[in-house]
């Protein structure tokens, strides 16, 4: 009875030890719009005058539109691609993107930036998860209007998104072990 009791402790106690709370991705659009001032001779934005919230699903919808953004103080390199990176590009409602590359095509007065990077949050309940992007400007020469669209399901090769396991599988296989090894010695008693 004994050797029951203590073997039953010690499967509720390895349980006990791996359950935690998993963080998850951040799912969801965010979309925002202003202006951007560019340096066209070295492909990059200087700076963002005005920068703010249009809309926003799922992870972002606690964010009021017309909220406004801070932008990076650092000068923005999107060109030549993958574009220079660049941590904290912008910080609204407790999330962070930071830019890791992109592809960029320009065709008379329109310029479209696409690329990834990773969005990150304040809120301990979320983790760093890749977001695919999208910059659109017209008139491309000193201050321009602009829109960007963030997606999640990016994948920048970095793994950022992808969630732990937290020990559970590592605890079910101890216990698995351990059944087993609780059977053999019934069968050799026998």
């Amino acid at each position: 009875m004994k050797m029951k009791l203590a073997g039953i402790s010690g499967i509720v106690a390895a349980l006990l030890s791996v359950t935690s709370v998993q963080a998850v991705p951040i799912s969801g659009n965010i979309y925002m719009g202003g202006e951007a001032v560019l340096n066209n001779s070295e492909n990059s934005v200087t700076s963002w005058p005005y920068v703010y919230v249009l809309g926003d699903s799922s992870a972002f919808s606690s964010i009021a539109a017309f909220s406004t953004v801070t932008m990076s103080s650092s000068p923005w390199v999107f060109s030549p691609a993958p574009g220079a990176p660049l941590a904290n590009l912008w910080t609204v409602g407790g999330f962070t993107f930071n830019f890791l590359g992109d592809t960029v095509s320009q065709s008379g007065n329109f310029l479209n930036i696409a690329g990834f990077g990773t969005i990150s949050s304040d809120n301990s309940l979320y983790d760093t998860t890749d977001f695919t992007w999208n910059l659109s400007a017209e008139n491309v020469s000193g201050t321009v209007d602009f829109i960007f669209s963030a997606t999640t399901g990016a994948s920048s090769g970095g793994g950022a998104g992808d969630v732990p396991d937290g020990g559970l599988t590592l605890a079910l296989l101890g216990v698995a072990l351990a059944g087993i090894e609780v059977f053999r010695r019934k069968v050799y008693k026998v």
